[in-house]
């Protein structure tokens, strides 16, 4: 069985070769490893665990007024990035269109990679490496057409500033396990966004 760090690297590597095979504007780069240690949520970390691996796109999808789509999981009191798991044979970019499509009922164009995240979730054994892409919405939004899991969620999608999105995570009070790990990970990514000069 391949251990989690050649897991990492590997996957790593993937996304590295795909960033220049689309020609990303910035080298891609980690903003964030998150653990159970890290969030408080643990006094250790397990070293040399096995770990299943997913690999998912997240994207700070704009207006051109210049907010941003938060989808509010309001059963679970979480904000998080429009976006979602990449699908056996799917691109990064691909599955990215494809959640917004889903979530939001509207098409994108990618403008570039802001990093990567990757979270290791000890209670669910789970290696989460996402990588999160500036996107902007393409025509008219329509429907979300959002699935049972995410109904049950009270998934709903607002607009609003990337600081208000700042604002709102950091006073999330998630009621799950994995909730902490999403709000570190999408303010990691909101901040780069709020840091990144090529912003318009």
């Amino acid at each position: 069985m391949v251990s989690s760090c050649r897991i990492v690297i590997a996957v790593l590597e993937q996304i590295v070769e795909e960033s220049m095979l689309r020609d990303t504007l910035f080298p891609m780069n980690i903003l964030r490893e998150i653990s159970d240690k890290t969030l408080g949520l643990s006094d250790f970390e397990i070293l040399g665990k096995h770990y299943e691996l997913r690999k998912s796109a997240r994207a700070i999808l704009r207006k051109p007024d210049g907010t941003i789509a938060i989808q509010y999981l309001q059963n679970h009191f979480l904000h998080k990035l429009p976006g979602g798991g990449v699908d056996p044979g799917e691109s990064i970019q691909d599955a990215l269109a494809r959640e917004i499509k889903e979530e939001v009922g509207c098409d994108c164009s990618l403008s570039h990679s802001l990093g990567v995240v990757i979270e290791y979730r000890e209670k669910q054994s789970l290696l989460h490496i996402s990588e999160c892409f500036v996107a902007d919405v393409v025509g008219d939004i329509g429907e979300s057409s959002l699935e049972q899991a995410e109904i049950d969620e009270g998934m709903i999608t607002l607009w609003i500033s990337p600081e208000s999105a700042i604002r709102k995570m950091k006073a999330d009070t998630p009621n799950t396990y994995q909730g902490p790990f999403i709000t570190a990970r999408e303010l990691a990514f909101l901040e780069a966004y709020s840091a990144d000069s090529t912003v318009v």
